[in-house]
């Protein structure tokens, strides 16, 4: 197994980072403090950029032929600008007091695929939506506990809820946006933590990060094989996302949320952003088209 070293690039101790993407028109990372209400962009020369979002805050995908980011809300999304700051919903998910959105990503054909979850978690209480444009969300799948990483390779996507420690694989056409069950493509072990966020290389390797794991990891998802991890000094590594003019970077957030004071003394940088530049490189994040 190959093994690669992170290095920290902000030390802002997050209570819940998440959402890291790359935004290739600022040539700029982006990620969010979940329960901070913050989001965060940082460029190329290092200037970083602080934005109080005022409610929560849970993931972030850049908008085709628009110079803003699409951001999933506690009951929706948003458009989001710096600028601008957050504008209006411009769809609704669910409206319930204990439940939020998590994280979410856009498929090839543009549409946005996000995920809700109850607080704290209870199995079966979450859900996974589809937004197509300005058509009304769709709901994929029903009974989900914690909906997290998901990304598509061709005429599959590879989703996993935290809860079951599992990516699922799932048949899927771009032209509709169907999808259906065929098997389970990684089983993460226990000494290894859950899944959390997840991206794709060139290669169609899954890079997932792993909550109570240390790191990202890279699995097969063809043959369910270990095949690399990203070490990371902090153990609630939350999501990660291919990035930079190379696409050969991977921004990587962590969380503090639950730790103990014994366990901030053993891992001070938990709640940081941390990078790593890879000899692979990772596929661009695909834009959500409204």
């Amino acid at each position: 197994m190959k093994t690669y070293q992170a290095s920290i690039l902000s030390a802002l101790t997050c209570e819940l980072g998440e959402g890291a993407c790359w935004w290739k028109e600022r040539n700029s990372w982006c990620w969010v403090d979940i329960l901070g209400f913050t989001i965060y962009i940082r460029d190329a020369k290092g200037f970083q950029q602080r934005f109080d979002t005022g409610g929560y805050v849970t993931t972030l995908a850049p908008v085709a032929g628009r110079n803003e980011l699409v951001a999933g809300l506690k009951d929706g999304i948003a458009f989001f600008s710096p600028e601008q700051g957050m504008g209006s919903r411009i769809a609704v998910l669910e409206e319930h007091r204990g439940v939020r959105c998590n994280d979410g990503k856009c498929d090839p054909a543009g549409r946005l695929w996000i995920g809700t979850m109850q607080m704290p978690p209870e199995e079966g209480t979450g859900n996974l939506y589809c937004i197509s444009g300005k058509a009304a969300p769709e709901l994929k799948l029903a009974g989900v506990t914690i909906s997290n990483g998901l990304v598509w390779a061709g005429n599959k996507m590879y989703y996993n809820d935290t809860h079951t420690r599992t990516v699922q694989e799932f048949s899927y056409d771009e032209s509709t946006g169907a999808i259906a069950f065929t098997r389970v493509a990684v089983r993460i072990p226990p000494e290894l933590g859950w899944p959390d966020g997840m991206a794709i290389d060139s290669e169609g390797m899954l890079w997932i990060a792993h909550w109570g794991g240390y790191g990202v990891y890279r699995w097969n998802p063809v043959t369910g094989e270990l095949l690399g991890k990203v070490e990371v000094p902090a153990p609630h590594v939350s999501s990660c996302a291919f990035g930079g003019p190379g696409m050969d970077e991977m921004l990587i957030t962590t969380a503090r949320e639950h730790m103990t004071a014994e366990q901030m003394a053993e891992y001070p940088l938990s709640g940081s952003v941390f990078h790593v530049r890879l000899p692979i490189k990772g596929l661009p994040a695909n834009y959500f088209r409204y």
